[in-house]
């Protein structure tokens, strides 16, 4: 019976651990998530991992990142959502990202350890707009105060809770690459407030995430 119990235990223990590892867990490492949906992650050491998805989007590495770099990087993840590969993102395969490929935008930002997974009240998809803790009107680019409570907010550019879902505009619970390419074009748009074509490193803003890691460092 010992045994029996030992191994039971063992069991559970190893089904924590990976269920702890799927998470990401806040303090183990900074996320990103890209203006896609993506999520990048990298050891708090390192540098915060939106220079990761800057770096493999920027296709000719010119540190600049156009908007054909950006809507091709937005089609590649388009494939990886797209698990059956029918040319459509589906509400079944909205959830497989939301529990297992990002499952930090169903939970706050903080207190994950105790709390598990938490889904969210969505926002409907409104306007693109960057967001940022600072002063609105900053850099002429910030146009609201940014709720770190909400989804992918915490880790992203976009005050979007759910970026996916995001470029679903006429709700119909199905997402095509069309859809998805015409959501990132409105997101290089909102971001390229100079119009000067590019967007490099230093023009974007910094996620509550990246704020927050800086300020503990």
């Amino acid at each position: 019976m010992r045994k029996i119990l030992f191994i039971a235990a063992a069991v559970a223990g190893l089904s924590a651990s990976a269920a702890a590892q799927d998470l990401r867990l806040p303090g183990q490492v900074n996320l990103f998530i890209s203006p896609c949906g993506e999520p990048f992650e990298a050891p708090k050491a390192d540098a915060y991992p939106i220079v990761a998805w800057f770096n493999g989007a920027d296709a000719n590495h010119d540190g600049k990142l156009d908007i054909d770099e950006m809507r091709n990087d937005a089609a590649r993840f388009f494939k990886t959502l797209d698990r059956n590969g029918d040319g459509v993102i589906d509400s079944q395969e909205v959830n497989y990202y939301e529990y297992r490929v990002a499952p930090e935008i169903l939970a706050p930002p903080t207190g994950a350890l105790q709390t598990g997974i938490v889904r969210v009240a969505l926002q409907t998809p409104g306007d693109v707009a960057p967001v940022s803790p600072e002063a609105p009107g900053e850099n002429g680019i910030y146009k609201e105060q940014l709720n770190p409570n909400q989804g992918a907010v915490f880790y992203s550019l976009f005050r979007e809770p759910e970026p996916v879902r995001s470029a679903d505009r006429n709700f119909d619970y199905k997402i095509t690459l069309q859809e998805f390419l015409a959501h990132s074009d409105r997101h290089f748009k909102a971001l390229d407030v100079n119009k000067q074509g590019y967007l490099t490193l230093a023009d974007l803003p910094k996620t509550e995430a990246e704020r927050q890691a800086k300020a503990h460092r």
